[in-house]
């Protein structure tokens, strides 16, 4: 047997009922106090986040590149062989 119950309740009814805190203005407060910091870190810790995921990417892009033209060899290589010498 089974037995299925709706209740069609608000999610404040359900607080209450629970006997759950009404957190709504700490919440307010908090998500203005984010809000506020985000806007006086201004742009620099977003660029710095986006500057540091981008690297490897741009990395991987030029080793590929690399792959596809048959330019094997590193950007920063110089004309020295193995041994040292030109």
């Amino acid at each position: 047997m089974k037995i299925t119950i709706d209740f069609d309740v608000t999610p404040e009814e359900l607080r209450q009922f629970l006997g759950l805190p009404n957190v709504e203005g700490l919440q307010e407060e908090m998500l203005k106090a984010a809000q506020k910091q985000m806007a006086e870190s201004g742009q620099t810790m977003f660029n710095e986040m986006v500057t540091g995921a981008v690297q490897p990417m741009l990395a991987y892009q030029q080793w590929l590149q690399r792959m596809m033209t048959g330019n094997v060899r590193p950007d920063h290589a110089d004309d020295k062989g193995a041994d040292g010498k030109q």
